[in-house]
């Protein structure tokens, strides 16, 4: 009997194994109802039987997924993705025949009534990789409530913010901001402005990508930024509201409100924020001339203000399913200043205290601005086939002023004066106007691949009068026309771009080409004869870009990047007007300086679509930097913007995310770079390098009972801007969060800076230029927000669209500092 037994098991378990000997392959590709790819579709396989989970995969960008060494027996494959109705296919069964099972395109059907459910349950780290971008999920983050736009950013993987708000990437400089799809319309430190004037409760995600493809503009030679704000979702009203408060050393206050409402063949959207700021910033300037045993330090001390008031509104009309024609409008004003702007530089000689120099200044810097857009969009079947039509017009009024007193005492005696005072007036307006025509179509030929091809042409005019003036004895003011100009810049782009995009085995590739021929003319005209000067620039470029993946298996994935892009300078930078800071500082424009060119190399690596590799590389050639000059004779030292030979970038970058438990979320990342710069600056050879390395780190906590807590931080060791090597700088965060009334509102608390160590120092030192300088702000604060949901919250979103003046709106100074 035992015998009989023991026979019985061996042969059972004989036959069992010649069955698991059958391993087979399922893979399968997903598409949505209007024959679109759905990327990154979720499957899983399913015993037929009991429906028991055997195993779960991750598709690609291409909806491609497929589930390897599959043994034996009948199963069912289940596709789900975020807004789609899940899907089951029929009985599959893998045998000896039947080894190979490539399922039939899988079709999802949008169902919207469970986006806002999806919404709640599911959700986003604050961080996360994508195959082409780094992904900031700011809309649910506690520790992002009451922060602005530029905040975020300065937390977000890999971003870098000076002291002064100009952005980096990775080490390298020439970003590009977008929102919406849309560029900015500013630059440098009015960008910068901007971004602290934009709640972050405006945000749904900020989207990070360092090599985009042709069809965006060649621009940007670091990479695009792309902001996206908050969208609706179904038929009716649908919005909400926000309101914050906030104290660092100054109190800070914003709300806003976004409707967005649809019926039938008409979709009307539009929003409405409110900003309003105080701060204080120091600024440590010393500049040394050794050979002569002299020390100059400029103590800065500021107390600014600034508000800001932004409209967005627009239209879509439905003609009909395939053809939509809209209408937005977007416009902004605001004003920043200074009533309390103080700068007093002392003398050193021999370690001796000689002069004094106070300097005040009073600032006011009132701007407006207005955009339009008009656009067409026409799709021609179910295979994608389409065309857009895009006609911009903006237009930008910016003026300033300043006034400039000055004293000047020996030593520390403010009884005893060198030198009677000074009062220096200055007077700006600038006006900037912008033309654009967009016409982009994509071709699909088969379901794997299509072409995409576009052109585009534009036209800016800018006109900037500068006017200084000194006080007369008797009153009024005296025209100092040495000092007084007026520039006016006009530029040409016209661009056509091919893009092409497909799918093979288990490679997929997208290859492009974009060229761009600029004419430019700029003319600065004195106020004193004979000093006029005039620059032309007509030149063509070619800028291709190619993106190749391998899949090498389920868990294992590799991609090649490969980009050439431009960097033009900013209207701003071209100007040749003065701009001081006191008698010995001062900043002045370049109307000679030319574009900077970048090529960028990226390999990366993707480990179970989770952890993250990449290692990159990039050269610039005719770089533009911020660099200083001095005048020895009189000890003056100005800012300007000139080219570089070339700048050199490698680095290092590993993502991951860690769920640690069901109720802790960390995601993480460290960036190694090494960036080196060389040139010659007034015929000193320059050559500035350094290594540096970054990590970020941020952690969700799920409480219950509808808490939820965030700690992170971030911490960089130093590195290389422009000429310019910086010191460490780090910040840790924290923020708690409870939603209330039914989960349509939520009430947020957090801290920034807890420990106030986001500071910022710089040095540099050639030829005779010998400079540090530090630079402190109130980044340190506590943060109360209250959001609220209300109306029908299945409200279909506005559409989302660029426009075509994106590029050239990126170049604009407006607003403050």
């Amino acid at each position: 009997m035992k015998r009989f037994i023991l026979s019985a098991i061996i042969t059972c378990g004989l036959s069992y194994a010649g069955m698991a000997q059958v391993k087979g392959k399922i893979s399968g590709s997903v598409s949505d109802n209007q024959h679109k790819i759905v990327e990154f579709p979720t499957a899983t396989l399913l015993k037929a039987k009991d429906s028991t989970l055997v195993k779960g995969a991750l598709g690609d960008a291409n909806g491609h997924f497929e589930f390897e060494s599959v043994n034996a027996g009948e199963y069912l494959v289940s596709v789900t993705q975020m807004g789609y109705k899940k899907f089951f296919t029929p009985k599959i069964i893998i045998s000896d025949g039947n080894t190979n099972v490539n399922l039939a395109s899988i079709v999802l059907v949008e169902e919207s009534k469970q986006l806002s459910e999806v919404t709640v349950s599911a959700q986003k780290p604050f961080i996360e990789r994508q195959v082409d971008k780094t992904v900031v999920n700011v809309e649910n983050s506690i520790m992002a409530a009451g922060s602005t736009a530029l905040e975020v950013l300065e937390r977000s993987p890999n971003v870098m913010i000076d002291k002064d708000g100009n952005i980096s990437l990775k080490g390298k400089q020439g970003v590009r901001v977008m929102i919406d799809g849309k560029i900015s319309y500013l630059s440098g430190q009015d960008l910068a402005n901007f971004l602290r004037n934009l709640s972050a409760e405006q945000l749904a995600q900020i989207e990070i990508m360092t090599n985009p493809s042709s069809k965006y503009d060649a621009a940007g030679t670091a990479g695009i930024i792309n902001i996206k704000l908050k969208k609706n979702v179904n038929m009716g009203l649908n919005g909400s509201a926000n309101v914050g408060v906030g104290h660092g050393k100054y109190l800070r206050e914003n709300a806003g409100i976004n409707l967005n409402y649809r019926n039938g063949k008409v979709n009307a959207y539009g929003n409405y924020s409110w900003n309003e700021r105080r701060q204080e910033n120091t600024n440590d300037i010393y500049r040394y001339f050794r050979a002569q045993n002299e020390m100059y330090h400029a103590d800065g001390r500021r107390k600014s203000f600034s508000y800001n008031h932004s409209l967005k509104a627009g239209v879509d009309y439905f003609l009909s399913d395939k053809t939509t024609i809209g209408i937005l409008v977007n416009g902004s004003s605001g004003s920043w200043g200074a009533d309390s702007a103080l700068t007093v530089t002392t003398k050193y000689v021999n370690n001796k205290l000689t002069q004094t120099i106070p300097t005040a200044n009073n600032v006011s810097q009132p701007w407006k601005n207005i955009s339009t857009n008009l656009n067409l969009k026409h799709t021609y079947d179910s295979t994608g086939r389409e065309l857009t039509v895009d006609l911009d017009y903006a237009y930008y009024d910016n003026r300033s002023s300043n006034d400039y007193i000055t004293q000047y005492f020996n030593g520390n005696d403010l009884t005893s004066k060198f030198r009677s005072d000074s009062t220096l007036v200055n007077k700006s307006l600038s006006g900037i106007n912008q033309y654009s025509l967009k016409v982009d179509y994509t071709l699909p030929v088969s379901k794997v691949t299509k072409w995409g091809m576009g052109v585009k042409a534009s036209y800016v005019i800018t006109d900037n009068d500068l006017k200084f003036y000194e006080n007369l004895e008797g009153g009024g003011l005296n025209l100092l026309k040495r000092n007084s100009n007026q520039f006016v810049y006009k530029e040409n782009i016209n661009a056509a771009y091919l893009n092409y995009q497909t799918k093979w085995n288990k490679f997929s590739a997208q290859l492009g080409l974009r060229a761009e021929w600029t004419i430019a003319d700029g003319k600065s005209t004195s106020y004193e004869t004979l000093k006029d000067s005039t620059f032309t620039r007509d030149y063509l470029k070619l800028f291709p870009s190619a993106f190749v993946q391998y899949e090498a298996n389920k868990n294992h994935t590799l991609g090649v990047t490969y980009s050439r892009r431009i960097d033009r300078p900013g209207y701003d930078q071209l100007n040749p007007f003065v701009f001081f800071l006191d008698p010995y500082t001062y900043q002045v424009g370049n109307p000679y300086l030319r574009p900077q060119l970048t090529n960028s190399f990226e390999l990366t690596h993707s480990y179970k679509g989770i952890i993250s590799t990449t290692v990159n590389y990039s050269h610039t050639s005719d770089f533009m930097s911020e660099i200083l000059k001095q005048n020895d004779a009189t000890r003056a030292t100005y800012q300007t913007v000139d080219n570089l030979a070339q700048q050199d970038n490698f680095g290092v970058t590993i993502s991951a995310p860690v769920p640690i438990t069901k109720w802790w979320m960390s995601v993480n990342e460290f960036n190694l770079n090494y960036t080196k710069v060389q040139g010659a600056i007034q015929n000193i050879n320059v050559v500035p390098s350094a290594t540096n390395y970054y990590f970020n780190s941020n952690n969700t906590f799920s409480l219950g009972k509808d808490y939820k807590l965030e700690l992170g931080g971030w911490y960089v060791s130093g590195g290389l801007w422009s000429i310019f090597k910086i010191n460490s700088q780090g910040a840790v965060n924290f923020g708690i969060q409870k939603t209330l009334l039914e989960k349509k509102a939520t009430l947020k608390l957090n801290v920034q800076d807890i420990f106030f160590t986001n500071k910022a120092t710089a040095t540099t030192q050639y030829g005779s230029v010998d400079i540090i300088s530090s630079n402190t702000w109130d980044s340190r604060q506590v943060r109360l927000t209250f959001s609220y949901r209300f109306g029908n919250s299945k409200v279909s979103a506005a559409r989302n669209r660029s426009t075509g003046l994106d590029e050239e709106k990126s170049r604009v100074k407006n607003g403050g500092n």
